[in-house]
């Protein structure tokens, strides 16, 4: 573990240092993940996976980042935060971004009140605003390419994609990039 920083500038070049190796890290599990799609036969992802709503849509997210789950609480307006940021909370003591998932895919809408904050670590305690917890995957099957018949995920333009998963019911589920999502700039 690395020391603790002292000032400002150090803290702020150590997050940005974690930030590098965490996407190098992702990249090197999608070069895996496409070497084994090569080597043939079905291949399922390990560990377990948080499925959630979103804007419509259901996705996987890592329980390895995964914190907690907690009810939508007020949020504090961040002035000349992006839009997908939606402001900050006190989460056990410690200030926490909330992001909004449907708005980083370009989708408006106001949350309703039984929304989830899905609390994730990383570099900084970031919240990603969802519509509805569903259930936890275990080991979900990696898909390496959609046939013609099945319909694009919007996610593919977003940069937030990890990778597609077919469940237990045939659907095609993204895998969010958790690096692309935590990545909440420090002056937010």
């Amino acid at each position: 573990m690395a020391e603790t920083p002292t000032n400002p500038a150090e803290s702020q070049a150590q997050r940005a240092s974690v930030q590098r190796r965490l996407i190098s890290l992702e990249n090197e599990l999608a070069r895996l993940r496409r070497e084994l799609f090569h080597l043939g036969g079905e291949h399922r992802l390990p560990g377990l996976f948080l499925t959630v709503e979103v804007a419509g849509t259901q996705v996987l997210l890592p329980s390895d980042a995964v914190q907690e789950v907690v009810r939508l609480v007020e949020l504090q307006i961040l002035p000349s935060s992006p839009p997908h940021v939606l402001g900050a909370f006190v989460y056990r003591g410690v200030s926490a971004i909330a992001v909004d998932l449907a708005r980083m895919m370009g989708v408006e809408r106001e949350p309703s009140l039984d929304a989830h904050l899905v609390v994730c670590s990383g570099i900084r305690t970031v919240a990603l605003l969802v519509d509805h917890v569903q259930d936890i995957v275990e080991a979900p099957l990696l898909v390496d390419r959609v046939e013609e018949t099945e319909q694009r995920s919007p996610w593919d333009k977003t940069g937030l994609m990890a990778g597609l998963c077919r469940s237990s019911d045939g659907a095609l589920r993204p895998l969010l990039k958790t690096s692309a999502i935590l990545a909440v700039p420090e002056e937010t």
